[in-house]
C-alpha cells in the first residue's frame, strides 16, 4: 500500500511540474511590424508544414497600415525580395491582396507555400504569443511577430 501511495505522489508531483503556462503574451491587435512565416496548414486536412532545416532563410514580412482599411507590405522569401504590395481589409476580418510585387527566381519549397497562397487569401486573425493567421482558399498561413 505504501509503494502505491509514493507511486501515485511521484505522478502527481510530475504532473504538476510540467504544466504547460501560458506566458507568452496577448494576441496582437494590428498587423503593424515584422512577421515570420512559421507554418502551413491545410484548411481541409489540417496537416501542418513547417519550414524544413535544410532551407536556409525565412518568409518574413513588414506591414505597414497606410489606413484602417489598407496598407502595404515589404519583405523576403529565402530567395527572391518582395517589394511594395497592396492589402486591403474588409469587416469581419476579411483580407485581400490582389498581386504580389516579387521576383520568382528558384523559389524554394517553404517560399512557394508563401507565394503560391497569399494573393488568395480571404480573412485573417489574431492568436496569442502574437501569431497572426492569414487564411486563404486552401492553407492558413502562420506568422510569428518578431
Amino acid at each position: 500500500m505504501k509503494q502505491i501511495f509514493i507511486f501515485i505522489s511521484v505522478i502527481a508531483l510530475f504532473q504538476l511540474s510540467c504544466t504547460k503556462h501560458d506566458n507568452c503574451g496577448p494576441a496582437p491587435t494590428s498587423f503593424e511590424g515584422k512577421w515570420r512565416m512559421i507554418k502551413v496548414t491545410d484548411n481541409i486536412s489540417g496537416f501542418a508544414f513547417i519550414k524544413p532545416d535544410s532551407i536556409p532563410g525565412d518568409v518574413a514580412i513588414i506591414f505597414t497600415a497606410s489606413s484602417a482599411t489598407e496598407g502595404t507590405f515589404i519583405g523576403n522569401t529565402p530567395t527572391n525580395d518582395i517589394w511594395v504590395t497592396t492589402y486591403f481589409i474588409g469587416q469581419n476580418q476579411e483580407l485581400s491582396i490582389p498581386a504580389l510585387n516579387i521576383t520568382k527566381v528558384m523559389e524554394t519549397a517553404w517560399g512557394k507555400e508563401f507565394v503560391d497562397n497569399i494573393c488568395s487569401a480571404q480573412g485573417y486573425y489574431f492568436e496569442n504569443c502574437e501569431k497572426l493567421n492569414i487564411r486563404t482558399t486552401k492553407n492558413t498561413l502562420c506568422f510569428q511577430k518578431q
